[in-house]
């Protein structure tokens, strides 16, 4: 069973290239394969150049002005199909569907309004019922507390509770239930701080199809860091998918460090002093090629070091803000939201470094690529892997065979069949030899 990470969140704005990758670092630090985004901000026709390394499917749907929009990020290790898409003019709701690995899916991502949310909530459903297929996930920024009891800190709601069964009722009839209160049925959470009111609310919510609530393995709810709402995620089990394969490339900021590279080169000499002594040292190319294979360990050592270190300043960081958040959320005193405050201020600092290695890492693809025509073929090569994965065959007797070992089975079954030609008999030998003496006398 693998498991498959979803997320939602409103970013309120994601044009500003250092707060995008703060957001996709965060993303790729939690493992998502899934990000839904609302309140990019996107204009309809300006869509910034958004595909990063590790994000490579986008899919959009836009308002005239930069404000609403929602999008739909796919990392490039999970190997989704799109079949159809469908989205609203005004920017406010996206549907996808399609399949990873042989298996049914669709996604919607919405963004309520903040008046009327509630008929607007009714409606979408209905778009929804003729358009899914498969496993449905829900989820988005709702601009409402489903269950204001439980889902707002002051126990109240605007919206009436009849309205607010209407809307339950809808959800109940698209066939999709609400993945965090069923797994915290009196638990109190929050997503979104009303500066105005002085209050939390759970604004942000994700809904699973009934019929595959057997999937669901966790749904929790991030901190509030990098926006005025925080992030949710969904985990779900999908039987097949590809295993993640990775690729070591040097990181060129290690060498760019004095310290660094004085480690780096104090290795090396030590490597050939001790390779090159004896009476018979070994041949110059394989010791230019071992040197290669040590250094290269050298390097992988000294950047999970470092990567080891961040990793561990961000993580502090975020304790350090949840802890604060919770006690904010029973009290809302001033100091604690003054120690809030600057504990994101750090965290954003400390996301930057990443921003500017990627920011580094841009400016010299741009400068090594220029015009060269291996652009296209190394975006090829990358999705060589995906688009080559084998999720089910149909064997000789047509049964549908989706394990791996039943997949490999099949393969060796038919190559063994295709090449056990029988024997050349006695017979067959004396015709072939007498022909070949009429043209060879």
């Amino acid at each position: 069973m693998a498991e498959v990470i979803v997320s939602s969140f409103n970013v309120r704005g994601l044009n500003e290239p250092c707060k995008k990758s703060q957001i996709l670092s965060l993303l790729q630090k939690d493992k998502v394969s899934i990000a839904f985004f609302q309140e990019t901000h996107f204009r309809s026709g300006k869509i910034p150049n958004l595909p990063p390394k590790n994000f490579l499917q986008w899919y959009h749907s836009t308002h005239g002005s930069a404000s609403r929009g929602v999008s739909i990020a796919i990392h490039k290790q999970l190997p989704f199909v799109v079949s159809a898409s469908s989205s609203d003019p005004e920017g406010r709701y996206l549907f996808v569907k399609g399949t990873i690995a042989d298996t049914q899916i669709t996604l919607a991502n919405v963004y309520a309004p903040n008046r009327g949310q509630v008929q607007w909530l009714i409606q979408t459903p209905l778009h929804l019922s003729s358009f899914k297929e498969g496993i449905v996930i829900l989820g988005g920024d709702f601009n409402v507390s489903l269950d204001p009891s439980l889902d707002s800190s002051s126990g109240k709601s605007a919206i009436t509770h009849i309205r607010l069964r209407r809307l339950k009722l809808a959800l109940r009839k698209l066939g999709v239930f609400d993945t965090w209160r069923t797994l915290n049925p009196a638990g109190k959470d929050y997503t979104f701080f009303s500066h105005a009111k002085s209050s939390y609310h759970r604004l942000d919510h994700f809904f699973l199809s009934s019929k595959h609530a057997q999937l669901l393995l966790q749904a929790k709810i991030g901190n509030i860091t990098l926006s005025d709402h925080s992030p949710i995620f969904l985990h779900f089990s999908l039987t097949t998918l590809p295993k993640r394969e990775w690729n070591w490339r040097l990181n060129d900021t290690l060498i760019l460090d004095q310290t660094n590279s004085q480690k780096l080169a104090s290795s090396l000499t030590e490597f050939f002093q001790r390779n090159n002594a004896g009476h018979t040292p070994p041949s110059p190319p394989i010791v230019w090629e071992t040197h290669k294979a040590v250094i290269r360990g050298e390097l992988i050592a000294l950047g999970s070091h470092i990567k080891k270190q961040r990793s561990h300043a961000i993580a502090t960081l975020l304790t350090q803000i949840e802890s604060l958040e919770l006690v904010h959320k029973q009290s809302q005193a001033l100091s604690c939201a003054a120690e809030l405050s600057d504990a994101r201020t750090k965290l954003k600092n400390s996301l930057n470094v990443t921003s500017a290695k990627l920011l580094l890492r841009s400016r010299f693809k741009s400068y090594a690529h220029g015009d060269k025509g291996n652009k296209l073929m190394a975006a090829l090569v990358k999705k060589q892997y995906s688009d080559s994965f084998i999720s089910a065959i149909k064997d000789a007797k047509g049964t549908h065979l989706k394990s791996t070992s039943d997949i490999a089975k099949a393969f060796s079954t038919f190559y063994t069949e295709l090449y056990n030609l029988p024997l050349p008999s006695d017979q067959s030998l004396n015709t072939l030899t007498d022909a070949t003496e009429k043209f060879h006398p």
